[in-house]
């Protein structure tokens, strides 16, 4: 409860900065199924015109650990084809066994869309968190997964303290558009890592320095 009251107080604040000329009438989100996000809770703000979720983000069967990326699927209606804007919050606990120094959102919508304001981030427990550089000026994709849909980019960096296992990601952005009544969105989340040997690695890496210092310390003893 905790999570969600302090999400929706930062949605809040943002979304008073700005006026959207048109009226998202309803949205909703909510993760994709695939297991890498369980979105325990989700939340849709008519008169802020945000949306909040918190959730778990972990890695997927044969591909443990951060890298994987998580999805969040959207939709939006508005009264008007004018330019709404919308306010996105998300509250995410790092459960993928490893600890963060980064963390990517890729926004992808079937509309041209822009940033508006600056992003922000804040973890649990504080640390030094911050946005790693403005956001990437969304644009229409050719070829791959996101073919003929518009994405943009938002890069945070640990600012020398990682995220821990267990402990909670926030961030919140808006963003703008225009051109339709109904409007689908992604919010795809990637974290970044540091990357070190797996304990299969380290026994194995043990077994073998065993080895050469027995193999070692036999020629010693026949050179003697």
């Amino acid at each position: 409860m905790k999570k969600q009251i302090t999400l929706l107080t930062v949605v809040a604040t943002f979304a008073c900065c700005s006026v959207s000329n048109a009226s998202i009438t309803n949205a909703w989100w909510h993760d994709d199924g695939d297991g890498a996000i369980v979105c325990s809770n989700w939340t849709w703000s008519a008169s802020q015109s945000a949306l909040s979720m918190s959730g778990n983000q972990y890695g997927l069967p044969g591909q443990p650990g951060p890298g994987v990326p998580a999805h969040m699927l959207g939709w939006a209606q508005t009264d008007t084809t004018a330019d709404p804007t919308l306010f996105l919050g998300s509250s995410v606990d790092n459960d993928t066994g490893a600890a963060w120094i980064g963390y990517q959102v890729n926004v992808i919508m079937n509309q041209s869309f822009t940033f508006i304001g600056t992003p922000g981030v804040s973890t649990v427990p504080g640390s030094s968190w911050v946005l790693a550089g403005p956001p990437t000026t969304p644009t229409l994709q050719v070829g791959g997964p996101y073919n003929g849909l518009y994405e943009g980019t938002i890069d945070f960096s640990d600012g020398g303290t990682p995220l821990g296992i267990g402990d909670e990601l926030d961030f919140n952005y808006a963003i703008h558009f225009v051109g339709s009544t109904d409007y689908a969105f992604t919010q795809e989340m990637i974290p970044m890592f540091s990357e070190v040997p797996e304990p299969t690695t380290l026994a194995l890496a043990g077994m073998g320095g065993l080895a050469l210092a027995l193999r070692l310390r036999r020629n010693n003893r026949t050179d003697a």
